[in-house]
């Protein structure tokens, strides 16, 4: 049973499994851990992700051939244009944070294994720290990652702090206006 050991983070502010003591099940909870918590999350997400970002690629490629055997600039309509930005948004919103989960755990699981099976004296106070740090900022940047991601969010930014030079437009909702319109003449005309 691995137990809470505040020696493995430097400034004693948190608490994490034992990495430190030189045992063979502590070295073999940090493989398991590694495994399973790492590089099984981590080469799933680099999979599944890749496909995604394959698929958008081929599927703009596509129709940017079809338009132009078809002699046009493009085959969206601009409410179509809209939809595919922010489905581009989206796709990129998500592999930023999948890049900070690299960026925040990676130096976690490096520490990890150098504490079992490294040398030691390479776990300083101020290294060990640093992906502690590094995954509590991760974690609260990927709420702002996706709000900055959103459209209506960069339209509110824009007009909150004018001087971010964000250039955000909504597209027009026709089907509201189209039917706002549609009961004003009915009104008018009964």
């Amino acid at each position: 049973m691995e137990r809470c050991n505040f020696h493995n983070k430097g400034y004693l502010t948190s608490c994490t499994f034992d990495y430190l003591t030189n045992t063979f099940d502590n070295r073999m909870f940090v493989g398991t851990i590694f495994t399973f918590s790492y590089v099984l999350p981590m080469s799933l997400i680099i999979y599944y992700y890749s496909q995604i970002v394959s698929h958008v690629v081929n599927h703009e490629k596509a129709l940017r051939e079809q338009a132009k055997k078809m002699n046009v600039d493009s085959l969206r309509s601009n409410q179509n244009q809209a939809n595919s930005s922010v489905e581009v948004r989206i796709a990129k919103a998500a592999i930023t944070v999948c890049f900070l989960f690299v960026a925040s755990w990676t130096p976690y699981a490096v520490l990890a294994l150098i504490g079992a099976f490294g040398d030691k004296s390479l776990l300083t106070p101020g290294v060990t720290m640093f992906p502690a740090c590094a995954c509590k900022f991760v974690a609260c940047l990927d709420p702002y990652v996706y709000a900055i991601s959103h459209p209506r969010y960069r339209v509110e930014l824009q007009k909150r702090l004018p001087w971010l030079a964000i250039t955000e437009t909504l597209p027009s909702d026709t089907a509201s206006t189209t039917t706002e319109a549609t009961t004003t003449n009915a009104t008018a005309s009964s």
